[in-house]
């Protein structure tokens, strides 16, 4: 009865705060083609002060001033490795941390743009250390950390060493600069497959519970993952052994895959300061996920959800259809 009771309460009732709904995809699918709508999404949201636009400029802010050598990175061997590690780990902790201390130590906006204001689950035998803060740190930084690392060294020695031919702007500026839009659209298509294969009920209980420890996530869990989920959640990144790179496209997937899940699982929709909306931040497609938990797989780059029934638009009618299905 109580269930039923929520499941009948209106949005405004089981949210505190949703953008406009329906919560729909980015227009790139639509069909018929509109270029208009095409063109005023990459403007509004691609080419303007965006966590794409801050990832993109810090993949070159890191690839001129805190990049090893070439020369250096052709040869394994911990100078460069542990450079490329201290750097790693600052980058995380000032994003996640600055996040986290903004939203919830220092409460800068309380709650203005929060999607839900229930309680998190603090003491909770449910997490390691009996707390979920100090547990999502804990796989973040112990498991997540080392596999971001794995993989960018990876990559950089088989750049440097010669395994991969780098892809140079003055090889062809069109694919160069294409190929970082095009990048999420891949992440996206990656992404959903790997998730919904985890919300199998083996693998779920095996590796992907980690995760949905967060009903109510905050940047803290956004990157807390079992090892397993780690590396395939990281294994995008092996498509730039297929598709012609260069280590800018390489250092951008890595900020969107890592420092993106942080400002997405935020739990607010932007960071508000002094009336105006300083940085949009948080996805509430991926919050619905997390609260009805069989349904959102993917990102709202690809319509994978809508395409493979897994589409939970914000409404109530799609939350009575979701409710104890179990995909």
């Amino acid at each position: 009865m109580q269930e039923s009771a929520k499941l009948d309460q209106t949005m405004s009732e089981q949210w505190h705060f949703h953008p406009q709904l329906p919560v729909g995809f980015y227009p790139f699918f639509e069909w018929p083609p509109n270029l208009k709508n095409w063109l005023s999404f990459v403007w509004n949201y691609w080419l303007q002060k965006s966590d794409r636009t801050i990832f993109l400029a810090l993949s070159f802010f890191t690839f001129y001033l805190f990049m090893p050598s070439m020369e250096a990175m052709s040869k394994l061997a911990s100078d460069w490795i542990l450079m490329v590690a201290v750097r790693d780990l600052a980058l995380f902790l000032i994003v996640t941390g600055g996040l986290h201390w903004w939203f919830y130590m220092r409460k800068g906006q309380g709650i203005e743009f929060k999607f839900d204001t229930q309680p998190e689950l603090k003491k909770n035998k449910l997490f390691s250390f009996n707390d979920h803060i100090y547990d999502n740190m804990f796989y973040s930084i112990v498991s997540g950390l080392p596999v971001w690392i794995g993989f960018e060294v990876l990559l950089l020695w088989s750049f440097a060493s010669g395994s991969i031919e780098i892809y140079q702007f003055s090889d062809g500026w069109i694919w160069f600069c294409l190929w970082f839009p095009l990048l999420q659209i891949w992440q996206s298509f990656h992404f959903y497959w790997w998730h919904r294969f985890l919300h199998i009920p083996f693998f779920y209980k095996l590796f992907h519970a980690v995760h949905h420890r967060n009903i109510n996530p905050g940047p803290w869990s956004g990157f807390s993952m079992h090892p397993v989920e780690h590396i395939l959640f990281m294994s995008s990144l092996l498509i730039h052994f297929v598709i012609p790179s260069h280590p800018l496209h390489v250092l951008y997937h890595l900020y969107w895959l890592v420092l993106g899940t942080v400002s997405t699982h935020s739990g607010y929709e932007m960071i508000w300061l002094k009336g105006k909306n300083l940085l949009t931040v948080g996805s509430f497609f991926h919050h619905i996920h997390h609260r009805y938990f069989n349904c959102n797989y993917g990102n709202p780059e690809i319509p994978l959800d809508l395409w493979f029934g897994s589409y939970h638009d914000g409404s109530e009618e799609a939350t009575k259809k979701m409710h104890g299905k179990f995909i």
